[in-house]
């Protein structure tokens, strides 16, 4: 038996997301349950993740995911917890999601030293091996030049640095936006609405907005 895999280095290697063997292992997961945990690693970090998203992108039916969910959270993999109104009506729930039950505050188990974590593709850790920042005059891509030009105008300096790992998935999640036909056009139509409506206390990422994009477009 052998097994074959895609090569990961170089200049031409494709998108990939690195994790922690410790949950893919895990016995007390079912395999929906790794699964399910891998496909939402694969996200960028401020992903927000919804039921009928995720159905969307499996064969798996609400009831499926949501027992998955359950597991994940019932082993510290996810921690689901409601945003309340002064008068502690619940607003709306929020999720967190952690590559390692360990990184949780609550865990009582020491967090490693100097951890290299990856959740949604975005790599958090102190090993400046991993922190290659992109030179931003090197991007050819007319969908982000046009979003750090906006940037630029409206805040007077120049877009937060990010990593290759962050382009990597800013570069996936404008490939699908274009996949379903949306031009530079109308990119920057929605762009320049963003900036204009977007408030001081807004850092003005284009992560954050690549996590509205659906909504702005219609998708």
């Amino acid at each position: 038996m052998a097994t074959y895999r895609i090569k990961k280095s170089g200049n031409k290697a494709p998108p990939f997301t690195r994790i922690l063997n410790e949950a893919l292992q895990d016995e007390r997961l079912s395999f929906k349950a790794r699964g399910l945990l891998a496909y939402m690693l694969s996200k960028p970090d401020n992903f927000r993740f919804y039921l009928d998203e995720l159905v969307k992108h499996t064969t798996e039916k609400k009831d499926s995911i949501r027992t998955g969910m359950k597991e994940l959270e019932q082993l510290g993999y996810v921690h689901r917890y409601p945003v309340k109104n002064e008068r502690g009506k619940i607003m709306s729930w929020e999720l967190d999601l952690y590559e390692s039950p360990s990184l949780r505050p609550e865990s009582g188990f020491p967090v490693v030293g100097n951890p290299t974590l990856i959740t949604n593709d975005i790599l958090i850790t102190n090993d400046k091996r991993f922190n290659k920042y992109i030179d931003f005059k090197n991007i050819q891509n007319p969908y982000f030049q046009t979003y750090l030009k906006h940037f630029a105008l409206k805040k007077n300096k120049q877009h937060m640095r990010i990593t290759e790992e962050q382009y990597q998935s800013i570069s996936e999640r404008i490939e699908e936006l274009q996949s379903f036909g949306v031009t530079v056009e109308e990119w920057e139509a929605e762009v320049m609405d963003h900036f204009n409506n977007l408030p001081k206390s807004n850092n003005g990422n284009i992560i954050a907005f690549l996590h509205a994009a659906p909504r702005r477009f219609g998708l």
